[in-house]
């Protein structure tokens, strides 16, 4: 429980920490750009040097800087002016550098809204040889272990966040990176490991009173068993009465020593049947095998093991009873196997209660998922959807907006489950409003983002989201993208994988939109995903990534696309070597004809 409890956590922290710094690299870019524009309008600048004064004024600075074509659009550095040493932003503007402080960098690290207290926070330079931290004992400077850790993770084509985990004295930390959107620079996050344990630790509290019974249970069957007394037998038979669910325990041999046999008030292990056997016996028949295999193989066998199993009552009532078959022992050093104790908890309301959830869920989402394909001239395209469980958070679509115009979208709402199902039907329902009355891809991402921030609540408020709009008109195809993993175009001169654009809907507002054009040609392919797929692991817990999805659909050549559906489900059967997928999977392949 506490191992999945932790891998949930991780995967969650993960999900944040990516979507964290975009937000923060967004907030850093603000600050930077308004700090220039408000020196320069001021004339509050350290200075403005001339070309030919650069050398007099980087002769004290690191790193060292040869020439004015060494220099980006901007860059930070250290110098010593007027015999104080501070870090500068130097901004070239045709042949004039203006020189500005960085020393609000230091403080918007430091006290960043979007950080913890516990983590660490700095910006390098595109070459990685120089950045401010928000580090008090590093002097606001970033310190060459953390300038040589990070350095791997510089992205020069690339606009996608970057995580990776490190290692400095002795702690584990996650270090997250993301490249500015217009900016030569980089951002870091330096976060401590352990801050993922919190929610396990609000769980375990939550737990504690059932732990600690159960705790309170093995000692006092421990002291039975040892000391033989009728006192402590008295005991333990009462303890066993008043625990909230049936438990029996059985000594190695299979023998019931005690047992509290209420499943619940007015319902016993002998009141419930199966295969001609009540609950009572089914587990004697059970725990007995259970027993066997733990003597004949310690090593091979599980020292827990649950299972699920519907039982009747003679009327033909059904209940589902949860299971639990768990070694005990008498010695602390648990080498040798005491018996076994068996817990019986009736969940046939949870069960029902989360098939009537799911029934609904389901409903919801065929209801408001396409559910056939639309012919559409032009264009064959076909549709793979594997949600993580029986729901999901992806929204696809496909509209004929009439006109000969048709538009493929691909979104992804935050989780899984009910809730995820639920905001994406509004996500849905807000596509659809929009698109049916605009046209302009850019105002369809304008309306689209602002809807998102007034619809859906958090956490579900940032929504990656992609479309596609073909033109047969004006003969072109709209890629309109808002921080989502982005797509595949195919054409005659390779296959490639345009940037993301646009930060995800419900980051920011008020932003013009940027959108790409291209030319409607026979023959072109375009592979849109959400991030599940990239997200597929291995039994070496790698990832698929964007490099082995370019190779594979540039592999597949003129294939038909149907052929290419079953080829990538098989793919992912192969690549994920039987581990369970991590996230709802939607992919969409279009051709044009």
């Amino acid at each position: 429980m506490i191992h999945s409890q932790y891998k949930e956590a991780l995967d969650w922290n993960q999900r944040f920490q990516l979507i964290r710094i975009q937000l923060l690299a967004i907030d850093l870019e603000n600050q930077i750009r308004e700090k220039i524009n408000s020196d320069l309008s001021g004339k509050k600048t350290i200075g403005i040097l001339s070309t030919s004064e650069l050398s007099k004024f980087v002769i004290n600075c690191s790193p060292s800087i040869q020439n004015i074509k060494t220099i980006e659009g901007l860059t930070l550095v250290s110098c010593e002016w007027n015999s104080e040493k501070n870090s500068y932003l130097l901004v070239i503007d045709e042949n004039r550098i203006s020189v500005h402080s960085a020393k609000f960098l230091e403080d918007a690290l430091l006290d960043s809204p979007f950080s913890d207290p516990n983590e660490g926070l700095f910006v390098l330079n595109g070459d990685g040889n120089f950045g401010i931290s928000g580090f008090i004992e590093d002097n606001f400077l970033v310190s060459e272990f953390w300038r040589n850790e990070v350095k791997p993770s510089l992205q020069i084509h690339s606009n996608l966040p970057t995580l990776h985990e490190a290692w400095k004295e002795e702690m584990n930390y996650f270090v997250v990176s993301f490249p500015m959107y217009g900016l030569p620079l980089h951002l870091f996050i330096v976060s401590p490991k352990d801050l993922v344990l919190v929610p396990i630790k609000e769980s375990l509290k939550r737990n504690v009173i059932i732990l600690f019974s159960l705790f309170v249970l093995s000692f006092l069957f421990s002291t039975f068993i040892s000391l033989r007394e009728i006192e402590s037998k008295q005991k333990l038979r009462l303890l066993l009465q008043e625990f909230p669910h049936a438990a029996i325990l059985f000594d190695p041999k299979g023998k019931i020593l005690l047992e509290n046999p209420e499943i619940e008030p007015k319902l016993l292990v002998t009141e419930l049947f199966r295969d001609q056997l009540s609950v009572k016996e089914w587990i004697e028949k059970e725990v007995s095998l259970f027993l066997e295999g733990v003597f004949t193989d310690p090593d091979g066998q599980s020292k827990l093991r649950k299972e699920e199993s519907e039982f009747y009552t003679v009327d033909g009532s059904v209940y589902l009873l949860d299971i639990t078959y768990q070694l005990w022992y008498l010695e602390q050093n648990y080498q040798f196997t005491s018996g076994a104790i068996v817990l019986v908890q009736n969940v046939t309301k949870k069960r029902l209660e989360f098939e009537k959830e799911m029934d609904y869920a389901k409903d919801l989402q065929k209801k408001y998922l396409p559910n056939k394909i639309l012919i559409l001239p032009h264009l064959d395209y076909e549709v793979l959807y594997k949600p993580l469980i029986q729901v999901g958070g992806d929204y696809y679509d496909y509209i004929d907006l009439g006109n000969d115009r048709y538009i493929f979208a691909l979104g992804d709402v935050i989780g899984h489950g009910v809730k995820a199902a639920m905001m994406m039907t509004v996500l849905r329902v807000l596509f659809h409003q929009i698109v049916k009355t605009e046209s302009d891809p850019k105002k369809i991402l304008s309306k689209m983002n602002e809807g998102v921030s007034t619809n859906l609540p958090d956490p579900y408020a940032f929504v990656p989201f992609i479309f596609l709009l073909f033109d047969f008109n004006q003969n072109t195809v709209y890629y309109g993208n808002a921080g989502h993993p982005g797509m595949l175009y195919q054409s005659p001169s390779g296959v490639q994988c345009p940037e993301k654009l646009n930060p995800m809907f419900g980051m920011i507002s008020n932003r013009e939109p940027k959108i790409l054009e291209f030319p409607i040609q026979k023959g072109d392919r375009f592979y849109l995903f959400t991030d599940g797929l990239k997200d597929v692991e291995n039994s070496k817990h790698q990832k698929l990534w964007e490099p082995e999805l370019l190779h594979f659909f540039s592999t597949m050549g003129l294939n038909h696309m149907s052929l290419i559906k079953q080829e990538l489900e098989l793919k992912i059967r192969s690549y994920s070597e039987g581990i369970p997928i991590l996230d709802d999977i939607t992919w969409i392949g279009i051709e044009v004809i």
